[in-house]
């Protein structure tokens, strides 16, 4: 007792005792019953403020090394966890779930869905991994944090309902297509992201939906990626993407127009904030088909393309059509702001009767028939070039400059 009375009346005895009763009343508040009820209200402000909902506290429990609870909002969807900490070495490990199968509340989407998993790590590494059964199906993922910030995450998809997903984006849809795949993504932290993203489709029933008119808004990847000052940071990115889809009619909400048939598709998004390209290919209609969009400063500067050898009755089945004709077609086409060409050929052509009269309403004989067609545009319009050989007439387009002197040449030289 004398010790602890001298060391009460000396400088550094007082500061000793401050700074341990300080740690007691720490101590006290945080690790004891008595502290968690007292911080309960604190903690469902905090959880209410981070879900945007009013969030009720059910369990709550904190020791000096372990945590435990249990949350749930007014809908009832739940949120429980438990695990422990360190403070000297500020690592945490923990179990979770998320239980929503109320729309709204803690929800962020508008079907239920529930996930559980674990979190591990601290201020430099942080992992979560877990899955999470949504839309009929199931996800597995991986996620990891450098300072809490994204650095790279991998899914596992299987047997995700593609329907709801269209109609959470208010996209019609009638279909009972299943997505499975693969994401691997990563570098997310550095601005220097590299993955690979597979995709494929299983479609049993496809019904078309009216496409959603546009509603004159266009996508801008600039004003996506810039900050609240306009200003984009440096990135670079090298993306792998494979897909493989049994109808392709699935993508007609998204790209503007009815399509169908099977599509299987290769492409790589790879570059920089100055100059990104993104290249597809694809063997649609039994050719070997490339797409290139190359975008200045983010902005799309030109289009090339390039169809070798496609069969041109699958190619109309691609966009939903009868085909009226069959045979073989190439293109080559390059555009930019200021203008471009088009080169089209057919070889081995011929029209299919039942179907023109079917469809089209025309009653015409078999014909056989070879196709040459040249487009450059520029400012002063468009100018064609072109031939037609067929069993029963030619023809030659030379110099026309809008679509109706073309158009004119060629029905009179037909009839």
């Amino acid at each position: 007792m004398k010790r602890l009375a001298y060391l009460r009346n000396t400088r550094s005895g007082k500061i000793i005792l401050t700074l341990l009763g300080i740690v007691f009343l720490f101590y006290l508040v945080l690790f004891t019953p008595w502290g968690n009820r007292l911080m309960t209200p604190l903690l469902e402000k905090s959880l209410s403020s981070t879900f945007a909902t009013p969030i009720s506290v059910q369990e709550f429990s904190l020791r000096h090394n372990r945590f435990h609870l249990i949350a749930q909002d007014s809908l009832g969807n739940t949120l429980s966890t438990q695990g422990g900490f360190s403070l000297l070495t500020l690592r945490l490990y923990a179990h979770y779930r998320l239980e929503c199968f109320q729309k709204g509340g803690m929800n962020p989407i508008t079907v239920s869905f529930k996930t559980n998993g674990a979190l591990s790590g601290g201020i430099a590494a942080f992992n979560i991994h877990g899955n999470m059964d949504i839309f009929g199906g199931n996800v597995l993922y991986q996620i990891e944090l450098h300072r809490f910030h994204l650095a790279q995450i991998q899914l596992q998809l299987a047997n995700i309902a593609y329907e709801p997903i269209l109609h959470i984006l208010d996209y019609p849809s009638n279909t009972n297509t299943i997505l499975t795949g693969a994401v691997t993504l990563k570098g997310f932290d550095l601005r220097d992201v590299e993955g690979d993203i597979h995709i494929s489709s299983e479609t049993r029933r496809f019904v078309p939906t009216p496409i959603m008119e546009d509603d004159n808004t266009s996508f801008d990847l600039k004003a996506l990626l810039a900050d609240k000052y306009g200003r984009v940071k440096p990135f670079h990115t090298n993306i792998t993407i494979e897909a493989s889809l049994a109808h392709a009619g699935i993508l007609e909400q998204f790209i503007g127009l009815h399509v169908g048939g099977g599509l299987k598709l290769n492409a790589s998004l790879r570059g920089n904030e100055k100059l990104l390209y993104l290249e597809t290919r694809t063997g649609v209609a039994n050719s070997d088909t490339s797409l290139t969009l190359t975008m200045d400063d983010l902005e799309l500067s030109s289009v090339k393309f390039s169809l070798k050898h496609a069969d041109l009755e699958p190619t109309f089945v691609l966009f939903a059509l009868p085909a009226p004709i069959a045979g073989i077609t190439d293109a080559y086409g390059e555009f930019n702001s200021t203008g471009g060409k088009l080169d089209l050929s057919i070889t081995k052509g011929m029209t299919i009767p039942s179907t023109l009269l079917k469809e089209y309403n025309i009653t015409q004989p078999l014909i056989r028939f070879n196709a040459l067609l040249k487009a450059d545009i520029g400012k002063k319009g468009i100018h064609y070039h072109g031939s037609f050989k067929s069993n029963l007439s030619r023809l030659n387009i030379d110099n026309t400059t809008t679509h109706e002197q073309m158009l004119s040449e060629l029905l009179k030289n037909l009839h």
